[in-house]
């Protein structure tokens, strides 16, 4: 009996081990899948004058988010995220939305919103702040381990590629690699990895959402990054990306954020 108990404790773990290894892999969607209709993401770029930030900031965690709220619970959203920046920068933007479809019909719908509420502001907001671009994306690889806090620290970072079949077997050979060895170390919480469906080059093509534990993990970035590269400068095929990269893809101006709303 001690010995059946044993063997039934064992298999109770491995099976919630198991269980826990399938919620972390990333989620990867195939090109073919993204493209069978169209891009189920926008994400909507906000501008404030400096002397507005504050201000806007706290229309878009207050009156903007509880918006946000209503279309979920109505069904016209699945999700969404709303980031502010922790800097005012030349060429970033101070808020940024990030707004998750149920299907690609529920797209039109917001058509309506932005009719009335260019960028879903209403006379309020526009008086703060005012939408500058918005991206039709789809969220291509995606990894979270736990669930989201508002508070946390994302680092956001823009490129531009070259051709899109080959920077997918970029990121599949080099980038997530590394971002996962990130997630082990613990500095890392989860990521997103968008593609433009339109993408024309800059201001980007794809966008790196990189959500980071707490401050102290993201001060500690580049030893935790420098530590990780150590192993992979041992595999051949992650060094053949890695000499290649420039060629591939292009960066711009970075993003530190924070997560206000979701």
């Amino acid at each position: 009996m001690r010995m059946l108990s044993s063997i039934h404790n064992f298999t109770r773990s491995l099976v919630a081990a198991i269980a826990m290894l399938l919620l972390a892999a990333p989620v990867v969607a195939s090109a073919q899948a993204e493209l069978a209709e169209g891009p189920r993401t926008l994400i909507i770029n906000y501008r404030a004058d400096a002397a507005d930030r504050t201000a806007f900031r706290q229309h878009m965690a207050g009156p903007f988010a509880k918006k946000l709220a209503s279309l979920r619970a109505a069904g016209g959203l699945s999700s969404y995220e709303v980031y502010y920046s922790w800097y005012r920068q030349p060429g970033v933007w101070d808020a940024m939305a990030v707004l998750h479809f149920p299907d690609y019909a529920a797209v039109r719908k917001w058509q309506a919103v932005e009719r009335a509420s260019p960028g879903g502001l209403d006379a309020a907001g526009l008086a703060l702040g005012a939408p500058v671009a918005t991206f039709s994306a789809d969220l291509s690889w995606e990894k979270s381990v736990d669930d989201l806090d508002v508070g946390e620290v994302y680092y956001v970072i823009p490129y531009s590629y070259r051709e899109a079949a080959e920077y997918r077997e970029y990121v599949a050979g080099y980038v997530l690699p590394q971002f996962d060895g990130w997630i082990r170390e613990g500095a890392l919480s989860g990521y997103q990895l968008y593609m433009n469906r339109y993408s024309v080059g800059a201001p980007w093509d794809s966008l790196f959402i990189q959500r980071y534990r707490d401050f102290d993990a993201f001060g500690k970035r580049q030893s935790v990054l420098d530590k990780v590269r150590v192993g992979l400068r041992e595999k051949p095929e992650w060094m053949a990306w890695h000499k290649r990269k420039a060629d591939i893809r292009s960066e711009t101006e970075n993003s530190i954020a924070e997560l206000i709303a979701h």
